[in-house]
């Protein structure tokens, strides 16, 4: 202690200043030892979001994009060149079996006719001289042949006999070239006269107008192919949706099968439809690129309101599956999975989470789960526990439990996250 005391009193500021490092260095020790125990002793919370399964209606469905068409769609054409006269019709306008559409100026026709009747009456005035022609040459020949028979042979000569028969059958077939020639320009004048029916362009069904094509003083060509001058919807009040269905769906499908749809220009009214009928073939926009194969389905549209048109474009929801007060889950149950190794550097993160799903699910995968065994995780007493399920249909939403040990208090874990 004297010591102590003689040394504080040579250098009083040299003492202090070694205790005071002391006693910071001991602080600085205890603080790290303090926090990493706590850093490696703490436990971490999990904090889990859960789902009762409960008791409910579900419907699986097929989604399909399409097109709305009339059900009995009629292009009109012309089988005749021309101008258009007249057109009497226009888009929309209601129509009946028979009525005048348009006409085509007839003129050039009605010349052709002429010409054609013409061409009878001089063909037939030739033939007139041909076959008095052939009647003279007929009787010559018929008289010289009983004349050499009734002489033996011996008048008139076998030569002039047999000159007298050649004359006979060329006026023979002199006529029968006229009646040919006379039948060919009727024939033609015929055909001329379906033309001018033809001219005039009438309704072969009862429908509306959807399109027309033509306007009076247009020139209509119908050499190579028929123009399209007109488009008729026989009835509006029942429509098509063509849709295409993968292969992978196809099998799903039956008739019968209820359908409903939404389309852009009435997105709050639910339109109800019915499959009428799937294709064994192919459809024309299959990918073979991506080797995608798709089939045409047809779906009967009832559409008594009017409130859908020709072209319009939708999203069906075909209804493939159903299934009344049974037992439900979550989807996203299906896909969850709590990961095993929680690492302190993920717990730094700022959203660390405990459960992932296995997989990234989407709607399809949630709808391809029909009849298969998967594994959810349950909350019993605060702690995850694994339990096997039998899964029914799914609306990509919820999902169908067949069979397990879930009641409607079950707690049925969906995700959790790290605190």
């Amino acid at each position: 202690m004297q010591t102590d005391k003689i040394l504080r009193t040579i250098n009083p500021k040299k003492s202090n200043k070694k205790w005071y490092f002391i006693l910071i260095g001991f602080v600085f020790f205890i603080s790290i030892s303090g926090g990493g125990y706590f850093y490696f002793h703490h436990e971490d919370k999990i904090s889990y979001t859960i789902a009762n399964p409960y008791m409910g209606d579900i419907t699986q469905t097929i989604s399909a994009t399409g097109t709305l068409s009339p059900t009995d769609e009629v292009e009109i054409g012309s089988q005749v060149s021309g101008t258009i006269q007249e057109v009497f019709v226009d888009v929309n306008d209601s129509v009946t079996k028979g009525q005048i559409l348009a006409k085509i100026n007839p003129e050039k026709i009605h010349q052709a006719l002429d010409k054609y009747k013409a061409q009878i009456n001089s063909a037939k005035a030739t033939l007139f001289a041909c076959e008095v022609v052939f009647e003279q040459k007929k009787w010559n020949y018929e008289h010289l042949e009983k004349l050499y028979k009734a002489t033996n042979a011996k008048t008139p000569s076998e030569l002039d006999l047999q000159n007298a028969k050649m004359e006979y059958l060329q006026a023979k077939a002199d006529v029968q070239i006229k009646q040919a020639a006379i039948e060919q320009i009727i024939a033609d004048m015929k055909l001329s006269e379906i033309d001018l029916k033809n001219s005039i362009i009438t309704s072969p069904i009862n429908g509306i107008v959807l399109t027309r094509s033509v306007d009076p003083g247009q020139t209509v060509v119908a050499s190579f192919q028929t123009p399209t001058l007109f488009k008729l919807a026989q009835n509006l009040e029942e429509m098509n949706l063509i849709v295409n269905v993968s292969e992978s769906d196809i099998g799903k499908l039956k008739n019968g099968q209820k359908v409903t749809f939404h389309v852009d220009a009435y997105p709050d009214i639910e339109f109800e439809a019915r499959v009428d009928r799937v294709s064994f073939a192919s459809s024309d926009n299959t990918d073979t690129t991506n080797n995608i194969v798709s089939y045409e389905t047809k779906i009967y549209v009832d559409n008594k309101n009017l409130l859908l048109r020709s072209g319009m474009s939708v999203t069906a929801n075909i209804q493939v599956a159903q299934a009344y007060q049974t037992l439900l889950i979550p989807v996203s149950a299906l896909f969850y999975a709590p990961q095993k190794n929680i690492t302190k550097k993920n717990k730094q993160s700022s959203a660390s989470f405990m459960g992932t799903p296995k997989k990234k699910a989407t709607i399809n995968d949630a709808k391809e789960i029909k009849n298969k065994m998967a594994k959810i995780w349950i909350l019993q007493d605060n702690v995850p526990k694994e339990l096997m399920v039998s899964v029914g249909i799914s609306d990509g939403k919820s999902a169908q439990v067949i069979s397990s040990d879930l009641n409607t208090h079950t707690q049925v874990i969906t995700s959790s996250v790290l605190k």
